[in-house]
C-alpha cells in the first residue's frame, strides 16, 4: 500500500490543467479502516491519522482536489487534515492560484 501513494501524486500532478479563471476545491476521505478497528490496523501505522468529518470518527487521509471548469485536475494534495484546519489551509492553498475564483465544496 505505501508504493501506491508517491505514484499517484505524481501522476495526478504530472496530468495537471491549466487554470481556466474558474476553480473549485474538494475534498475527500481515503478511509482505510473501521473506526473500531483502528488500533489493529497497522499499514499506515504513523503516516494516517483519525479524523472527524460529518459522519463521525475515522482513520483515513483526505484527498485535496482544486478542479478547473473544465474537469482538469490544477492540484493535488494528500493529507490527513481535519475539519477545524481546512480553513486555514485553504487559504495559504489557494494563494498560488492569484487572480482565480475558487469555490469551495467543503463536505
Amino acid at each position: 500500500m505505501h508504493g501506491v501513494l508517491v505514484p499517484l501524486c505524481s501522476y495526478l500532478t504530472h496530468r495537471q490543467a491549466r487554470p481556466t479563471g474558474i476553480a473549485f476545491v474538494d475534498l475527500s476521505k481515503l478511509q482505510l479502516c473501521h473506526n473500531l478497528h483502528i488500533l489493529r490496523y497497522q499499514v499506515f501505522k504513523g503516516i494516517a491519522k483519525r479524523g472527524q468529518g460529518t459522519m463521525g470518527w475515522f482513520y483515513s487521509f483526505k484527498l485535496h482536489l482544486i478542479i478547473n471548469n473544465k474537469g482538469g485536475i490544477m492540484s493535488v494534495k494528500l493529507t490527513w487534515m481535519i475539519k477545524s484546519l481546512y480553513r486555514k489551509w485553504l487559504t495559504s492553498f489557494v494563494g498560488v492560484y492569484t487572480g482565480i475564483k475558487v469555490i469551495s465544496l467543503l463536505h
